[in-house]
């Protein structure tokens, strides 16, 4: 199903070994109409100070790959092209975590990409530069806004949601503040996510998961308020713009019918069974929110309220006051 049998695309011709080695993950699955763009947009990054390798992991296409013959590329840059075809779909959600653990552990840093956004030249790095200055022996996680366009990537339509609270393992735990193509990480980072991976390893968002195992192992997690995405909306977007009332009003909704916690239940399961990751207090919060969601009503109040989650809204956290009120959470 999941298998290491990568096929060089394109293999650049220079051998830079002093740069900063990036890999960029990109999970694919019938995605032909918008990947040239996408794929066209990592190959212009603007690579002052690191070399890239990007790897396509195809989650079982019925359709045909497309020809890569289109693409311009630059070939004074220090650039590879990998491909893949899983046997079997696996969802894009363990496509892209799995893909981590399949490709070498010999990179600087890592990064997720969607297969139909268009990035800005200089996305990896604006990102780089405001995390690589940060002791590579501890988990470093970048991540942050995204610009909303319409279908051809030609008007602007809005931004994602601007979180001002600080990122930590008592948010991570409850939301996620930052899109999978959004991000990227270093080595140490990239260790928490892959041991994190067991026989039964179930997550319903890579990028929430991201968030929550990082953060719980006591890494450092950056928010970016910039956007260096363009991030397309159309019909068959699996994730979609998070700024609008209606988009705001599902996810109070979903907390409040207990949708919501049909989801929870997977991640906090699978924290569950990683917590020898976690550090000793972010174990403590996880313990006590587990035992707290069975109590009664004042007992898991107050569990909750001592342990401080807490989502980046006030409309967010009246929503999550409600969801332990009628124990939806």
């Amino acid at each position: 199903m999941v298998n290491n049998n990568w096929e060089y695309l394109y293999q650049s011709e220079l051998n830079l070994k002093k740069r900063i080695k990036v890999a960029c993950v990109l999970a694919y699955y019938n995605g032909s109409a918008y990947f040239k763009d996408q794929l066209q947009s990592i190959i212009n990054q603007i690579q002052k100070s690191f070399s890239l390798t990007i790897f396509i992991s195809d989650d079982n296409s019925v359709e045909n790959f497309p020809s890569l013959d289109y693409l311009i590329i630059d070939k004074t840059k220090n650039l590879n092209i990998l491909y893949r075809k899983l046997s079997k779909n696996i969802g894009y959600a363990k496509n892209f975590i799995y893909s981590l653990s399949s490709i070498p552990p010999e990179f600087d840093y890592y990064c997720f990409s969607d297969q139909d956004d268009i990035w800005l030249d200089n996305k990896i790095e604006g990102a780089l530069k405001k995390i690589d200055f940060i002791i590579n022996n501890k988990p470093i996680l970048y991540g942050g806004r995204t610009t909303y366009y319409d279908t051809n990537c030609k008007r602007e339509i809005g931004y994602s949601l601007l979180f001002k609270k600080k990122p930590s393992f008592r948010n991570a735990i409850i939301q996620n503040i930052a899109g999978g193509n959004t991000m990227l990480f270093n080595k140490a980072a990239r260790n928490v996510i892959v041991k994190s991976i067991n026989e039964t390893f179930d997550i319903v968002s890579h990028d929430w998961w991201c968030y929550q195992i990082i953060t719980g192992a006591g890494g450092y997690f950056y928010y970016d308020k910039k956007s260096f995405i363009k991030y397309r909306q159309h019909g068959k977007n699996l994730l979609g713009a998070n700024n609008s009332i209606k988009a705001k009003l599902d996810r109070i909704l979903s907390l409040l019918i207990g949708k919501f916690k049909i989801y929870y239940n997977i991640h906090l399961s699978t924290l569950e069974k990683n917590k020898s990751l976690l550090t000793k207090e972010n174990q403590l919060v996880l313990k006590i929110l587990i035992k707290g969601r069975n109590q009664s009503f004042l007992k898991r109040t107050i569990s909750f309220l001592n342990i401080g989650i807490y989502r980046q809204t006030i409309f967010g956290n009246l929503a999550l006051f409600f969801a332990i009120l009628l124990k939806r959470l």
